[in-house]
């Protein structure tokens, strides 16, 4: 017997199994079937959508990085993000809600920390134990986590070595949900003169945004770590750059100090003192030429929010030019 009739054989047999069960439903079943079908196909047609005007936005984007003698080669990873790969975009934007909660980012930080078995009571430190429970539930509700006996719990694929990668990832998505803005995360680029590694990057009003992601707390940072930042500013050239530390704790103390420091080593004067740093919000500043400094205190989109609206409104340094671009001549 050929393969041909062996495959129409099979055919016959499955669409005769289909058939079958289609007689066998109600016409409330088949009403119902074919409305999910419709939502199914709803969904494709919007993600297809979605899906080509991201294309034509990072098209944009990444032209003006190669402008601006950067080519981009890694953009996106997904290899070390807390949900796997191939998570569905329904359970996805559950993550990213409750990903917007502190607490729920202090959980999972406390979870990797103990890189296997994990109890309740030793993740929930910073928040109620029923809070904790919810979270749990909600890892396990979503495939992530799993019993390991003894009112002990695990994750359910390995673990990420942290949750900076999940950050970067949520960062960019707040740009693009939130804000409409075409964002990349984990950014790799040839060209440039001081290491070429991007947390986040975005296009905004046809201005180009840097964001540098910090997931440890200020206690953790030091200053070599805001020289590396500007250095790679001067490399990047972008018309506003963001250095966010996921934290709700003060920045005014130890960042803010780092930044007046560093930016007069670069030059930067304010009659011949330190430039002086403006706070905008709570926990928000803003530093020359163009850099802001948040923490997540309140709401990260807030506090997003409040950059922009601060850049939109304040008058222009340096008006028909890039003022990163004037701080790498001065």
């Amino acid at each position: 017997m050929s393969v041909s009739v062996i495959r129409v054989g099979q055919e016959i047999f499955l669409l005769t199994r289909i058939t079958d069960r289609v007689f066998a439903m109600s016409q409330k079943e088949i009403a119902r079937a074919l409305e999910n079908l419709r939502k199914e196909l709803r969904a494709l047609q919007d993600d297809f959508l979605s899906f080509k005007e991201e294309k034509e936005d990072f098209s944009e984007l990444k032209g003006v990085l190669r402008r601006r003698g950067l080519d981009p080669f890694r953009q996106n990873p997904t290899q070390h993000l807390f949900f796997p790969p191939a998570f569905p975009p329904q359970e996805k934007q559950k993550f990213y809600e409750l990903f917007k909660k502190y607490s729920f980012r202090l959980f999972l930080r406390e979870i990797l920390i103990r890189r296997g078995r994990f109890r309740v009571s030793e993740v929930v430190r910073f928040s109620t134990p029923e809070t904790g429970k919810k979270y749990l539930q909600f890892l396990m509700e979503m495939g992530m986590a799993e019993p390991a006996g003894g009112f002990q719990y695990r994750l359910s694929q390995d673990p990420p070595a942290s949750l900076g990668p999940t950050l970067e990832w949520f960062m960019a998505e707040v740009l693009r949900r939130e804000f409409a803005c075409p964002a990349l995360y984990g950014l790799r680029c040839r060209g440039g003169r001081h290491g070429g590694d991007y947390d986040v990057v975005a296009l905004m009003e046809g201005r180009l945004l840097y964001m540098e992601v910090k997931s440890s707390p200020p206690k953790n940072i030091e200053g070599g770590e805001i020289q590396s930042f500007l250095d790679r500013v001067k490399d990047f050239l972008p018309h506003l750059a963001l250095f966010f530390v996921d934290t709700e704790l003060r920045l005014k103390d130890k960042i803010v100090p780092f930044f007046e420091t560093e930016l007069f080593a670069l030059g930067l004067r304010d009659n011949g003192n330190p430039p002086s740093v403006q706070k905008i919000g709570d926990e928000i500043f803003f530093a020359p030429p163009r850099i802001y400094i948040l923490g997540s205190k309140r709401s990260i989109v807030k506090n997003m929010a409040t950059c922009f609206r601060h850049y939109f409104s304040a008058p222009l340094p340096y008006p028909g030019g890039n003022a990163f671009a004037e701080l790498v001549r001065g």
